[in-house]
């Protein structure tokens, strides 16, 4: 099964309404991240800022979800409503101690 359908799912069996999950999913690609994460070289780049990101780590998978309403703080170029899922190939760059479950 697709890490993007094991992703979806996992939103949906934590009460994710249905349009929220596929507002989200829609953008788990980077082609569809906002201007400063687009690519690998704006995300270096902007790596100070995106630390600052809120995330919800999706259990039992390598993706975090950044909704907006949890990262008010961030500028424009950072942020896309009502927020984006990240699935990362290679593990990411988010430290597991400062991440919440989804469910939580």
């Amino acid at each position: 099964m697709k890490i993007k359908t094991l992703v979806k799912r996992a939103l949906s069996e934590c009460n994710c309404p249905p349009h929220i999950v596929d507002d989200l999913m829609e953008r788990a690609h980077e082609s569809r991240w906002p201007p400063g994460l687009s690519s690998l070289e704006t995300r270096q780049a902007n790596r100070r800022q995106y630390e600052n990101f809120v995330c919800k780590r999706i259990p039992g998978r390598q993706a975090v979800v950044v909704l907006q309403c949890d990262n008010s703080h961030m500028s424009e170029d950072m942020m896309v409503e009502p927020g984006l899922v990240m699935i990362f190939a290679h593990g990411s760059n988010f430290s597991r101690g400062v991440l919440e479950d989804v469910a939580d």
